[in-house]
């Protein structure tokens, strides 16, 4: 296994407001983002996110490219594996908002699916 894989939000994007869930029109959106890091999970000890140029990011995004991540992985894989190293105190209160409002909505459809039966 190697030991770190390194993605740079900005170099991605090409945009220093970073939005949009899909990238359904060839440019890239948080869609990309996730599937770059689940396409690396198992490759690498570490995932390091970097968001040097990166401004403000749309909460779309961040629940795309973070938040869903958790429909696959526990939040203690999450944070035992994905490292935001350059990442300000903007960037990790976007960053827990989004995984906090799909953990709820993870519950949430859990809680239907046990009730439906």
């Amino acid at each position: 296994m190697e030991q770190e894989f390194k993605l740079s939000v900005y170099e991605i994007m090409q945009d220093p407001n970073p939005s949009g869930r899909t990238s359904e029109d060839g440019s890239p959106a948080g869609d990309t983002i996730r599937k770059l890091i689940l396409d690396n999970w198992d490759k690498y000890e570490k995932v390091s996110v970097y968001f040097d140029g990166v401004m403000q990011m749309t909460r779309p995004f961040c629940d795309e490219a973070f938040g869903k991540i958790m429909e696959e992985h526990s939040l203690e894989e999450f944070n035992d594996k994905i490292h935001f190293p350059d990442s300000n105190d903007r960037i990790v209160k976007q960053l827990n908002d989004a995984i906090k409002i799909r953990m709820k909505i993870i519950k949430s459809k859990k809680e239907r699916e046990d009730l439906a039966g």
